[in-house]
């Protein structure tokens, strides 16, 4: 029998609708999907299924069509793009670079991508410089529980409180993460400092080079930045007071020139919509009682 998820979908009043749709989480998703894929069964599938090499911009593209709107939406999209996610994840599978047979949704791997979003909101908070206090990091734990449900995970696949969590993050990383061919590959900094251009880029050659070296830089200092200090020590990553003063001048530079930005440009475009919509029609994201998605596992 299926858990009991009867509760209300995550909605504009929330945290996660704050943090998770915010464009400056661009700069923690390459330290999140790194602490992702270093999961031997994540990292094969990437490696034999995604085309994260040849067609970054498009992989890219593809995920934050469909994972924002399992957050950004009304009740019914919810249960629509929860359902899709999972579809989208059912056919990937293979063997790891270990020789143990995965499955994207087994509920372990399916997790730990889950995983990763909690403590990168609160890190992602404290570099936009709105700290969380105690009692925010828990109602965010409590959201981040409800947007799992909305992912189709199982509460029993999920640490029930925030000690749990800690203790399986640093576990996890402690015990399961290791170094494969899609860690290899992202945690090399021409990754970011040498990205192809975006095919719908109009700016020429040269000054794409110019300016994607000068960003693949920040992206870097951020995504090593953005990792757990666990995880930098495992991998070996070299973490100065040096560079945690440049962590801490990106995210000043953020904190500055975000509010100047028009509001489109504050938010991914998934989420942007949602936020417009819910402002124009609120009845659209009423709360109601919210009917999980079949759970992986």
């Amino acid at each position: 029998m299926l858990p009991d998820h009867s509760q209300p979908v995550l909605g504009p009043d929330s945290l996660m609708w704050r943090y998770f749709g915010d464009t400056r989480v661009m700069y923690l998703l390459p330290s999140t999907t790194t602490v992702q894929v270093a999961h031997p069964g994540i990292g094969a599938g990437v490696e034999q299924h995604s085309a994260y090499k040849v067609d970054p911009w498009g992989r890219m593209e593809r995920s934050l069509a469909l994972l924002w709107p399992v957050l950004y939406n009304t009740p019914e999209g919810v249960r629509e793009y929860g359902q899709k996610l999972r579809d989208m994840h059912r056919n990937i599978k293979g063997t790891d670079f270990n020789g143990k047979q995965y499955h994207a949704l087994n509920p372990e791997l399916y997790t730990w991508v889950h995983i990763t979003t909690y403590y990168g909101m609160i890190a992602l908070a404290d570099f936009m410089g709105e700290p969380l206090n105690e009692a925010q990091k828990q109602q965010l734990f409590n959201e981040w529980l409800q947007f799992g449900r909305q992912m189709g995970i199982r509460d029993q696949d999920m640490p029930a409180t925030t000690a749990d969590y800690w203790e399986y993050l640093e576990d996890t990383i402690n015990n399961r993460l290791q170094k494969n061919p899609a860690t290899d590959y992202v945690l090399h900094k021409a990754y970011y400092t040498g990205r192809v251009k975006h095919p719908d880029s109009t700016l020429s050659d040269p000054v794409w080079k110019v300016l994607q070296t000068l960003h693949g830089n920040i992206i870097w200092k951020c995504k090593i930045g953005f990792f757990p200090a666990s995880f930098r020590r495992k991998f070996g990553l070299r973490w100065t007071a040096l560079d945690q003063i440049q962590f801490n001048l990106i995210s000043l530079l953020m904190r500055g020139l975000w509010p100047l930005l028009p509001e489109k440009y504050r938010y991914v475009p998934q989420a942007y919509a949602a936020i417009k919509d819910a402002r124009r029609h609120p009845e659209r994201y009423a709360q109601e009682a919210f009917e999980a998605t079949p759970e992986a596992g």
